[in-house]
């Protein structure tokens, strides 16, 4: 029997997002848990030891330069992603950088060029363009046309964050719209296009000079209008509606859905399909990265360089960088 040839995964930051990576890496076959580095080798020795990592590490460049590394996970806040890409670039790792990429366009732009000319593979981890209830929900709308014509659509992530260090503090990236707002804003993108007419900031609220709120409304050549809303003050809202000329379609959540269900013009529930990944959904894009590393390939094309920089510019709009 052959022996399985394991793609070590190292990441960068020990925090709740990576626990979530880690998690998911020790469930998935082919995948090892090899390297985690903090800037305090005691913070990065206990995750090592909680999640079975095979190496820990105090220093970010000293486990850039163990070779054994195939894909570095960057697992930190916004504002820190630039520098630590480039860095993996300096060692010619591989990365899959969590969102939101960075906090502007500019520098998403500078890391992509940097990467794309020394021939190295990075992607944004946007881990809701890779999963099986994406391509389902285009099967629905596109492909067998289930409620027509799509007439509108709105899409929510309203969740109370303000409680949360990363959000809050305007020195990690913080705010509502970078943290959240990428998903509703990047669904809007991935069921009605990158190519939207005009796009209409209808409300902004700020707390210690971060955002907390978003109202905002895309519109396409052919009138078709998506709402976002985005909120962290607000109870716990994370649906997607998309109405057609013969139904519409609700999904539960809009970054991890548990269902897609699928009415008829008179309300009638046509069908139920349950769409819950089964490893929380961070397998996908690790899936995808490694077959595109392997390939030779510089991006995933589930979601794309210049996807990333279509909602980068977003976010420039909207916060006025």
């Amino acid at each position: 029997m052959l022996e399985l040839i394991m793609f070590k995964v190292a990441i960068i930051g020990a925090g709740s997002i990576a626990k979530k990576m880690a998690t998911t890496i020790n469930k998935m076959k082919g995948f090892e848990a090899y390297a985690i580095a903090s800037r305090k080798l005691e913070k990065a020795q206990a995750f090592a030891n909680q999640f079975k990592f095979t190496k820990a590490y105090g220093s970010y460049e000293e486990m850039l330069q163990d070779e054994a590394v195939d894909l570095v996970y960057i697992a930190t806040p916004h504002s820190c992603h630039k520098e630590q890409a480039l860095l993996c670039l300096k060692y010619k790792k591989p990365v899959l950088c969590e969102k939101i990429f960075t906090p502007s366009s500019k520098d998403s732009a500078q890391v992509f060029e940097q990467f794309e000319k020394e021939k190295v593979f990075i992607n944004e981890a946007l881990w809701t363009s890779f999963m099986p209830s994406r391509k389902i929900l285009n099967e629905l709308l596109y492909e067998k046309k289930v409620i027509g014509d799509i007439t509108s659509m709105d899409a929510s992530f309203k969740v109370p964050l303000t409680h949360k260090e990363r959000v809050v503090r305007k020195d990690l990236g913080g705010g509502v719209l970078m943290d959240i707002g990428i998903y509703p804003v990047t669904f809007v993108f991935r069921t009605l296009g990158f190519d939207y007419q005009d796009f209409k900031i209808d409300e902004i609220k700020y707390k210690n000079e971060v955002d907390v709120k978003e109202e905002l409304t895309f519109t396409y050549k052919n009138g078709v209008q998506a709402h976002c809303h985005v909120d962290g003050t607000s109870i716990i809202s994370l649906f997607v509606t998309i109405y057609g000329s013969k139904g519409k379609i609700v999904m539960d959540m809009v970054n991890c859905p548990n269902y897609i269900k699928v009415y008829g013009k008179r309300g009638l529930l046509k069908k139920f399909i349950f769409c819950r990944p089964k490893f929380g959904g961070f397998e996908f894009e690790l899936e995808e990265s490694r077959k595109a590393i392997q390939e030779g390939k510089l991006e995933c094309s589930q979601w794309t360089h210049e996807n990333t920089l279509a909602m980068a510019k977003v976010v420039d709009k909207v916060l006025g960088e």
